[in-house]
């Protein structure tokens, strides 16, 4: 089973490879602060380096959807929309 560290790596690299297809300026960062485990998945939430960074409202992501890293295989994924409604009723997210 992963720890934390390894989960939370896996997800800045799959994150890194996915994110690349999204233009130029869609440099983004998982928020570790904001990463939690939850049934075997370890859920990783991301947003704009700038507004990480630098607290430029205008490049904060709306509708992004955070990797899930499954603690068994390593696998990686961005969860769905009723995952996220299910985080979000549960105040995970």
């Amino acid at each position: 089973m992963l720890d934390r560290e390894e989960a939370e790596r896996r997800a800045a690299e799959f994150l890194a490879t996915e994110s690349k297809s999204w233009g130029p300026s869609s440099l983004v960062r998982i928020i570790p602060e904001y990463c939690f485990t939850d049934g075997g998945r370890f859920i990783a939430p991301y947003d704009h380096v700038d507004y990480l960074d630098h607290g430029h409202e205008d490049m904060q992501l709306g509708g992004n959807l955070p990797v899930a890293v499954d603690l068994t295989t390593g696998s990686c994924r961005f969860i769905d929309w009723e995952e996220a409604d299910d985080f979000m009723e549960r105040d995970l997210l």
